[in-house]
């Protein structure tokens, strides 16, 4: 029995809300208060009590005018929520409205915003929660319980947020009527879903594909929780330290409309506010045409508020002080000062529209003390200040702004980047392309074995997507700006390797649901050995007969080594088609056995070469232990001073006898200089008091000399000569060796290094590289990789936007090389390949540099407050690594590095299984090989994403690889005919989406801007088909499939 007591409503903005109490009981005399807000929820209880009120309306007609008064409101509340469901379809969109500009004044476009951290001095739980206060007191659960509530208080405000890690953490644990508050604000635009990606990604180091799978993740929450009004239109990288011009091409190809910058060299943006060309539209590639510029700006004062207008619960800034009746009255102050700093930041741009940001890290804890305080600030500034408009904005609507000013002329930045970045003179930001080679590394290997089982997953149907879905967040997560950069505390690094281990567990139950799908159910468990960089693996040491699967992600056959970890016996290895395939057992370096925490039991590897594994395609070896003689004695290192070489009918490598460093290639009978060696940058001591006072740090690289110091004079060399394989094994000191090998008829020379424990007992900080040396005539130009993709030409002590003055010779010509780094001339053409994130540069011509590891004894002062001395088992980080190179001629090297790149970052993904079964009866019940695609794709072609996206549905990327004219034929265009290409899925239709897969390419409507250096290539009258892929492009598109 329901009994009004009393009722109430009043309006905000376009809405009506409304309060009822009603008695629910006459005789227990309980009540509830029942609030119906337009959002979806017709009633909604927030209090009760059982106090009987004074006067209560006790006529029984009252009971039915209360049930009927709630239905009514509830009906008209939920046809409101319909209209504006932003999961429902686009015709539901309100339009989102920008508070107005005034032509006439010089408009000041406040950002309420809060920059957090997916993890830095606190994990990412650790952030979202507010736990372990020591480290840092916030907690973005927090914030957005008060920015939510602040923004419902006030149609006019707005906010912006971008990290998606966090909004998913808190959604997860809302109510529906928190839920459908947060729907409507980002509906209405007065709280913006800024850049859209899983984090705020680092620019500098990450995989091109980690990059566009993040953004994917975090956009398709955004895009099923909110519906495609949600959409971001501007890219917010407001922190990283450098900015690449792949991701710049990536977010135009994602359909942004801008991007917003906040860190650039301290001399780059000194110039621009002084020619007014803080904001720009950036061509990363020039043969793209206008699908790829972007719209750049770059904030005046990173992406802090002006001095003296942080409204903060943390910040000493005083509030607003505006009622003249009481002590302290300040807003005349306030006012000038506030008019000061935007008179200084309007003389860095060109029109009379500015963005001034509201907030900092982790700010808006209380938002109430930063909106009661900007509501002051619009007041009392547009009052006393005519020709000024302050007032709430976004990036989006400013934007919005600029795009109607319409007689101005853009500067262009034109196949170019931001790096390095330097705040100083003496502080370049290129020692975190290095720092943490470990977790970079299990970052990379992590997408590998996601790339695998995405593809894997989208034929499964989703049934265990939950499970790819967990690495997938750990992989994401992990491209945070100080994430993969190493630029966390040591805990948090330690956390985010958690979260990987974790989903590469879960990745396993999806490789043996897939593999027992394909081969029955007595396909046995399978296990990814995680400690293969060390030379140790349960399965393979302690079972006597195990079973080898690779799985091959890459579009095209693969013909590769396989070594694993096995104790000194006889074995017998059967292929798929019950041959047997020839194998050797090669002895592990004896560094290897020195590691700490290292339990194997395993002596050699058991190296064999797979053979043209299916594209998307799988394929098994038995292997068994026969019998186990005694093991031989190690090699005795060579002690003669004669010349030591090996070959393996393609390449031959010499080395020098004395030395013991390779002095020399051999191709095609032609002889090229080649040395390599190792050395160490002893680092910067500091106490940050100034830029003289620098340390070298997680960030910053900076060495005490320009000459680093060689480790060793005198090399130990161990040679092992065999059928698949040619090795020497190098030993240079007790903590540094490297095995330099050669497989039979390939034409790359692998150096795979193993660094550390860095002594540190003289209390020196060291910085390990690798130099290669030969005689290319580079004339002081190299060429790195832009995360993993484009090529960026580098030319040694210039920039290409302003003359640099050189305080730091080493570390301002550091570059991040996520894939490769090249040196060439009119003939030849020198590329090393690494497997993970690294520093190099050419400090000489004709040589190429790779840091590989770094131990520092002082902190840098960038927020970390931790030197980065990592530690394992007691004693220094050890970090064993390989880098491929290739050494072609001119007109041959974008083929072999090209693919080879590819094949280093998408390996065929190894597990392992232990059987009972005989060789025989094994190919008898599991020979077949299994594929999914019918055919290969093209050499230049690359099948960059397959993943389940839901019911009947499946995304897909494909990619040319190629750039323009740099090889003869492989960088021609190329169709991919999309319903022939998989053999277990029937395409029964596609659509184009944007490479962010949150909107249909035909549905893209970007801003359009005015510039003087318009592109020479012509616009095409006819778009191109859809399946037609050009150099560099990526295409994506939603399929609609079947199982065949």
């Amino acid at each position: 029995m329901y009994y009004i007591l009393w009722w109430r409503w009043w309006r905000d903005g376009t809405y009506t809300y409304y309060i009822i109490m009603c008695i629910t009981h006459s005789v227990r005399r309980q009540y509830s208060v029942m609030v119906v807000l337009p959002t979806g929820m017709a009633v909604r209880t927030v209090a009760s009590f059982d106090r009987s009120p004074s006067r209560v309306v006790r006529y029984r007609f009252a009971a039915a005018v209360c049930v009927a008064l709630c239905a009514l409101l509830a009906l008209t509340t939920a046809a409101a929520a319909a209209a504006a469901d932003l999961g429902s379809s686009s015709s539901g969109c309100a339009p989102k409205s920008c508070n107005a500009i005034d032509p006439n004044k010089l408009n000041v476009h406040l950002i309420a915003h809060t920059h957090d951290d997916v993890g830095w001095l606190k994990t990412v739980d650790q952030y979202y929660y507010g736990s372990n206060k020591a480290h840092a007191p916030y907690g973005v659960q927090y914030i957005l319980d008060s920015v939510v509530s602040e923004l419902l208080k006030n149609k006019n405000r707005k906010f912006v947020f971008v990290e998606t890690a966090f909004l998913w953490r808190w959604w997860e644990e809302q109510d529906e009527w928190n839920r459908n508050s947060l729907k409507m604000l980002v509906n209405e635009g007065r709280l913006q879903l800024l850049h859209g990606g899983w984090v705020m990604s680092d620019e500098a180091v990450p995989h091109y594909s980690t990059l566009i799978d993040q953004m994917t993740l975090g956009l398709k929450f955004l895009n099923d929780t909110f519906g495609e009004c949600a959409r971001p239109r501007v890219a917010w990288q407001i922190d990283p330290f450098g900015h690449s011009s792949e991701v710049a091409a990536e977010f135009a190809e994602m359909g942004f409309d801008g991007l917003v910058l906040g860190r650039i060299d301290h001399e780059d943006i000194f110039l621009r506010k002084s020619q007014k060309t803080m904001e720009m539209v950036w061509r990363p590639d020039v043969n793209i045409g206008q699908g790829g510029e972007l719209f750049t700006s770059v904030l005046y004062n990173l992406y802090v508020a002006p001095e003296g207008f942080c409204f903060d619960a943390f910040c000493n800034d005083d509030p607003i002080l505006d009622n003249p009746k009481l002590h302290g009255y300040n807003v005349n102050a306030k006012v000038e000062n506030f008019a000061n700093h935007v008179q200084r930041y309007a003389s860095a741009f060109k029109t009379n529209n500015i963005m001034m940001t509201m907030g900092g890290d982790f700010s808006y804890s209380v938002a109430s003390s930063w909106f009661r305080n900007m509501d002051k600030l619009i007041k009392h500034v547009n009052i006393l200040k005519p020709d000024l408009n302050v007032l709430y904005s976004t990036p989006e609507c400013y934007l919005s702004a600029l795009q109607m000013s319409k007689n101005v002329t853009w500067p262009v930045k034109d196949s170019d980047d931001f790096f390095p970045y330097a705040h100083d003179e003496h502080s370049y930001w290129t020692g975190y392309f290095t720092s943490r080679s470990n977790l970079k590394y299990m970052i990379c290997k992590a997408n590998n074995l996601l790339q695998a089982v995405k593809q894997i997953g989208s034929i499964l149907g989703g049934d265990l997507n939950e499970h790819v879905k967990l690495l997938a967040i750990a992989v994401a997560q992990s491209q945070h700006h100080d994430a993969i950069t190493g630029t966390e505390k040591q805990h948090v690094s330690d956390d985010y390797a958690l979260y990987l281990d974790e989903g590469i567990g879960e990745s396993q139950k999806v490789l043996t649901a897939a593999y027992r799908k394909w081969f029955g159910k007595e396909f046995p468990e399978q296990q990814y050995c995680k400690l293969l960089n060390i030379s140790e693996c349960d399965v393979s040491e302690n079972n006597s007969k195990f079973v080898i699967t690779l799985y091959n992600p890459l579009s095209r056959p693969v013909t590769t080594p396989v070594r694993i970890p096995v104790k000194y016996a006889d074995y017998k290895v059967t292929g798929p088609n019950g041959a047997n395939v020839q194998y050797e057992l090669v002895f592990l370096p004896g560094q290897i056995f020195r590691l700490g925490g290292r339990t194997s039991n395993a002596t050699h590897e058991l190296v064999f070469i797979a053979s043209e594994v299916s594209p998307l395609g799988l394929v098994n070896y038995h292997v068994e232990r026969i019998n186990e003689p005694e093991p031989p004695p190690r090699p005795t290192p060579h002690n003669s001073t004669e010349e030591v070489t090996i070959e393996n009918g393609k390449l031959k490598i010499g080395f020098n006898g004395t030395s013991g460093l390779v002095q020399w290639i051999e191709q095609n009978g032609t002889r090229h200089q080649l040395q390599q060696n190792f050395f160490f940058y002893e680092s910067m001591k500091g106490y940050n008091f100034n830029a003289d006072n620098r340390a070298s740090g997680a960030y910053i690289f900076r060495p005490t000399k320009n000459q680093p110091t060689v480790i060793s004079e005198k090399i130990n060399l161990t040679i092992y000569r065999g059928k698949n394989v040619h090795e020497v094994h190098q030993s240079f000191s007790s903590w540094l060796s490297q095995v330099v090998r050669i497989y039979d008829q390939q034409e790359s020379i692998e150096f795979e290094w193993l660094v550390g424990p860095i002594p540190i007992m003289e209390w020196i900080g060291k910085e390990v590289i690798t130099k290669y040396t030969t005689k290319i005539a580079s004339n002081g130009t190299f060429y790195t990789d832009s995360n993993g993709r484009r090529w960026m030409k580098r030319k040694r002590n210039q920039r290409s936007s302003w003359n640099l003055t050189l305080t730091e010779p080493v570390a301002s010509n550091y570059y991040p090389i996520t894939s490769s780094i090249a040196i060439r001339d009119a003939i030849h053409q020198a590329t090393v390949i690494t497997d993970r994130p690294q520093g190099g540069t050419s400090i000489e011509d004709g040589t190429l540099e790779l840091m590989l590891h770094r131990r520092l004894l002082y902190d840098d002062s960038q927020g970390v407050s931790e030197p980065l001395d990592e530690n394992q088992y007691g004693e220094g980080m050890v970090t064993r690594g390989k880098h491929i190179l290739h050494f072609n001629e001119l007109d041959k090297a974008a083929k072999a590095h090209r693919l080879s790149a590819l094949h280093t970052a998408m390996q065929p993904v190894v597990t392992l299984a232990p059987t009972h079964m005989e060789s025989n009866e094994w190919v008898s019940k599991f020979s077949a090989t299994y594929k999914l695609l019918n055919n290969s794709l093209p050499l230049n072609i690359h099948l960059l994403t397959l993943e389940y996206w839901r019911k009947n549905q499946v995304l897909l990327r494909i990619e040319h690889i190629f750039e323009k004219d740099e090889d003869r034929f492989l960088s021609l265009p190329e169709t991919v005919h999309l319903q022939q290409l998989f053999s277990q899925l029937e395409v029964l239709e596609y659509k184009e989406l944007t490479l962010s897969a949150n909107l249909a390419k035909a549905d893209l409507d970007r801003y359009r801007w005015n510039y003087s250096d318009k592109p020479q290539r012509p616009e095409l009258n006819a778009p191109l088909p859809d399946n037609l892929l050009t150099p560099m492009a990526i295409k994506t598109y939603l399929l609609t499939v079947k199982p065949r």
